[in-house]
C-alpha cells in the first residue's frame, strides 16, 4: 500500500520480467483484426461492431486460448470489475522447456488495473446505507455492475448476464474456474486477506460490505451454474 497527496493506493511487483521484455496490450492485436477499431469508444467503425468475447476471440486467434479470456471474465464477475477494456489485459513472451530444447511462445500476462471493483467508488460515510436498504444493495452487487467486456454487439452487459452467456456457450471453458471460486472463496478466507489490512486503511464498515459484496457475487455466479451452496 501506498499514501500519496492524502490518498491511499497499491503498488504491484513488475509483471515483466528481465527476459520477457516484449509486452503488448490487447489493443495491439484488436487492432491488427480490426483496422477500423476506434479506441475511444470501443467500437470498430467499419463494420459497426463493439469491443466483446467474440471481436477478443477473433483477434487472438492462434495467439492465446480463449480459455484465459474467459478466466478474467470470471474473475471480474466475482470482484465486479468493470474497466477491463482493451488495455487492461495484455501477452507477454515466455520460455517453455521441450523434448527438443526451449521455445519462445506467448502467454496472458498477469491481471493488472483490477482498480475499478470491490466497491472502490464507495463513500466511506455512505456504506450505512447498503446493510439498511436492500435495493441499493441490489444496485450495486447486479443492476450497476456492468462488463466492459460485451457479448456480440450487446454492451454494455451486466457481469450475471455475460456469465450466463458463457455457461450457454462455453460451459466446458468456464465450470472449472466456478468450482474453483466455489472451493476457495468463503467467509474464512475472504476475512483472512481483510485482517490483513489496518482500520485506517480498509475501515470496518468496508470490510464489513466488501464480504457482503463477495460472498452475495459468490452465491449468484454458483447459481447460475446450478452449484449448491455451501458456505
Amino acid at each position: 500500500m501506498v499514501h500519496i497527496n492524502g490518498r491511499f493506493g497499491s503498488m504491484s511487483y513488475n509483471i515483466v520480467k528481465d527476459s520477457e521484455t516484449i509486452f503488448r496490450e490487447g489493443l495491439d492485436y484488436i487492432q491488427a483484426q480490426y483496422p477500423f477499431y476506434n479506441k475511444e469508444i470501443l467500437i470498430d467503425e467499419y463494420n459497426n461492431k463493439k469491443y466483446s468475447f467474440q471481436m477478443i476471440e477473433n483477434s487472438i486467434s492462434g495467439i492465446l486460448e480463449i480459455s484465459e479470456i474467459v478466466k478474467i471474465i470470471v474473475f471480474d464477475c466475482l470482484i465486479g470489475n468493470s474497466d477491463r477494456h482493451h488495455s487492461n489485459w495484455g501477452v507477454i513472451p515466455c520460455v517453455k522447456k521441450s523434448a527438443n530444447g526451449e521455445c519462445i511462445c506467448l502467454k496472458l500476462c498477469p491481471l493488472y488495473d483490477n482498480g475499478s471493483s470491490l466497491c472502490a467508488y464507495e463513500d466511506n460515510s455512505d456504506i450505512e446505507i447498503f446493510f439498511k436498504d436492500k435495493m441499493k444493495f441490489e444496485a450495486l452487487v447486479n443492476t450497476k455492475s456492468k462488463s466492459a467486456i460485451g457479448w456480440e454487439n450487446e454492451r454494455p452487459i451486466k457481469h450475471f448476464d455475460l456469465l450466463k452467456k458463457l455457461k450457454e456457450n462455453e460451459y466446458e471453458l468456464t465450470i472449472s474456474y466456478i468450482e474453483k471460486i466455489k472451493d476457495n472463496v468463503n467467509e474464512k478466507s475472504i476475512d483472512r486477506i481483510l485482517n490483513e489490512f489496518y482500520n485506517n486503511i480498509i475501515s470496518e464498515d468496508m470490510k464489513k460490505l466488501l464480504k457482503m459484496f463477495l460472498l452475495e457475487r459468490r452465491k449468484r455466479m454458483l447459481e447460475i451454474y446450478d452449484l449448491k451452496d455451501e458456505v
